[in-house]
């Protein structure tokens, strides 16, 4: 008997041909999937370093020297129209000025609202269990953070007299907002006086 190489065999006795059919199939569901992940990525980073604080166009706001980049928060915003709180106006300058009382209730009313809807989601189950996974994964905070619903920056025009800023932050502060800051235009290095 002969000795025969091993392998398949046809029916007639002839070895059958080894090679496979080579057929590369893309698989684009690994793609899309990388893709996705590099957008949302993206779309996050932009979203956290190029913050900007809408400022109205009916104000116009002073300018300084030493300047730091505001992050969003509640905005009051006092122009010769009115005063407005994020957006809603509140009451007028007239009201602001002929008060007699440094309260102004019809802006701490709304100021008080937005700080106990922002003091309930804090205190939900699932922002609690947010703050603990980062927690720990950063460790303990090393100082004490306000909250982002206690801060609040204010936009007043360079015309607005400073009685009428000072009842309005007197009534901000006792509506509970924790760090007031107030929107300027940054000067020119050049118009530095040496």
């Amino acid at each position: 008997m002969a000795i025969r190489v091993p392998g398949l065999r046809s029916r007639h006795g002839r070895l059958k041909s080894s090679k496979r059919s080579a057929v590369a199939v893309l698989q684009l569901t690994a793609m899309v999937d990388m893709f996705t992940v590099m957008v949302v990525f993206l779309l996050q980073n932009y979203a956290t370093t190029n913050q900007v604080l809408p400022i109205s166009d009916k104000v116009n706001l002073p300018s300084a020297m030493e300047v730091k980049e505001l992050k969003p928060s509640n905005v009051v915003v006092i122009s010769e129209e009115g005063i407005s709180f994020n957006n809603e106006i509140v009451a007028t300058i007239e009201d602001l000025k002929s008060a007699e009382d440094w309260l102004l209730p019809k802006l701490e009313k709304p100021i008080r609202e937005v700080i106990r809807l922002g003091t309930e989601k804090k205190n939900s189950i699932g922002e609690k269990i947010r703050s603990a996974v980062n927690e720990a994964k950063t460790g303990p905070k090393q100082e004490e953070e306000i909250d982002d619903f206690l801060k609040l920056t204010i936009q007043a025009d360079k015309t607005v007299d400073f009685l009428s800023v000072k009842k309005i932050m007197y009534t901000v502060t006792e509506a509970g907002i924790q760090e007031i800051n107030f929107a300027v235009l940054k000067k020119p290095e050049d118009s530095a006086i040496n």
